[in-house]
């Protein structure tokens, strides 16, 4: 059986930061941001703990919680990969590290996303696009969160992505974003 979670970054493939704003045309980026800010209140960021998957279930199934572990370099683990991103990869990472995906240039990539949202701070956005080893090519959107228990130091990042239909709706969208985030 062949694996169906391999990925190739190639110098074709895509991986841009994009503005916040863009995540105003997607309604899962919008919900989750919109949820995120609602728990930050006047902090820098919101803890794991304020989170309730109660509160997620319109985009549970796409929500990826990484926890940050040590500060130099950060090593990050998979703590939750929900259903439909191990659909989509063919695989469930949770409980794995990020030394555990493959290709070494996806692996990187991820470490190069998550140390720089972990660094920064804040919410980020990334489009990545990659080919898999069959070549089926994935296009997507994702949004990076900081979470800390300190309000300091990035402990564990909350993310989710929007790909396939979803993606090429809002694309398709003339929902209007305001400059400091999804609107």
């Amino acid at each position: 059986m062949r694996p169906t979670s391999r990925v190739s970054i190639t110098e074709d493939s895509a991986d841009e930061e994009l503005p916040l704003s863009v995540a105003g045309d997607y309604v899962r980026l919008t919900a989750l941001y919109r949820y995120w800010e609602a728990k930050r209140g006047d902090r820098k960021m919101p803890a794991r703990r304020d989170l309730r998957p109660e509160e997620m279930r319109e985009f549970l199934g796409y929500v990826v919680l990484v926890d940050v572990e040590s500060a130099a370099p950060p090593r990050f683990r998979f703590r939750l990969v929900g259903a439909e991103i191990a659909g989509a990869y063919g695989r469930d990472m949770t409980g794995l590290y990020v030394d555990d995906v493959q290709p070494l240039s996806y692996r990187n990539l991820l470490l190069r996303h998550y140390g720089r949202a972990a660094e920064v701070a804040r919410p980020i956005l990334h489009r990545v696009e990659f080919m898999e080893w069959t070549g089926k090519t994935h296009e997507l959107i994702r949004m990076i969160l900081p979470l800390s228990d300190d309000n300091e130091t990035v402990n564990m990042l909350v993310m989710v992505s929007v790909f396939g239909d979803e993606l090429a709706k809002g694309r398709g969208s003339t929902g209007a974003a305001e400059a400091s985030g999804p609107s």
